[in-house]
């Protein structure tokens, strides 16, 4: 009688066992460094994100008031437009904020930045630009500066770092403005929490606080910036 090679029952329970567990292994192994892959790749994007929008901020604040000492206004055009902030703009919580400066001897240029809502609710920050906006305004389309800002807030300062409150068109505040804090606060593309967090936004009053509860990553970006040409003014 030819005898059979085989593998009995019990052993072929325990590979199964062991496959399994190998599967599992693996499974789990590939999971926790694609998430950690993914933490790590949502973090350098919000990076790079909230930090080359301050940038730009920035720059426009620094030229925030200036006049060519060659320009003249039109009829009827006043020197009256440096900066402005306005709260909780369009049913955000966040700032509007608006920045007015020569571009050449002729022309002027005013520069909005803001958040905007999507169809889903959430806030994306954009950069609007309008040429000659008083005598012979050119609007073009805003902008997305930052796609998954969570929060913008503007709080201006005078040369003794005291706050300076209701800085608008016209008012005298506008002169008293020394430096210009930005926030921008950024959240993760992805969800990257295994549990729903709060994250608390407090911006000094009611108008700008904010409470959401999600599984989303943020980040807050802060510059403090020296409105060297209002100064000056």
């Amino acid at each position: 009688m030819k005898k059979t090679k085989a593998f009995s029952l019990i052993e072929a329970l325990i590979a199964t066992v062991i496959g399994a567990i190998s599967i599992l292994a693996i499974t789990y192994s590939y999971i926790f460094f694609n998430n950690s892959y993914q933490k790590i790749t949502d973090k350098a994007k919000m990076s790079a994100s909230g930090r080359s929008s301050l940038q730009m901020v920035a720059k426009d604040l620094r030229n925030a008031g200036y006049k060519n000492m060659n320009y003249e206004a039109t009829t009827g055009q006043t020197w009256d437009r440096w900066i402005e902030k306005i709260d909780a703009h369009d049913g955000t919580k966040g700032d509007k904020l608006r920045i007015w400066y020569n571009t050449s001897v002729s022309d002027r240029l005013e520069i909005r930045y803001y958040l905007k809502k999507d169809n889903s609710g959430e806030t994306y920050l954009v950069r609007e630009e309008i040429q000659n906006p008083v005598r012979n305004p050119v609007k073009f389309e805003p902008k997305t500066i930052v796609s998954k800002a969570t929060d913008f807030q503007v709080f201006f300062n005078d040369q003794n770092g005291n706050r300076v409150n209701s800085v608008t068109v016209g008012s005298d505040n506008q002169s008293k403005v020394h430096t210009a804090e930005v926030y921008i606060t950024v959240r993760s593309p992805n969800e990257l929490l295994n549990n729903p967090i709060s994250f608390e936004m407090l911006n000094g009053g009611t108008a700008g606080d904010f409470t959401k509860r999600d599984k989303y990553l943020r980040e807050t970006f802060y510059i403090s910036v020296y409105l060297r040409n209002v100064v000056k003014l």
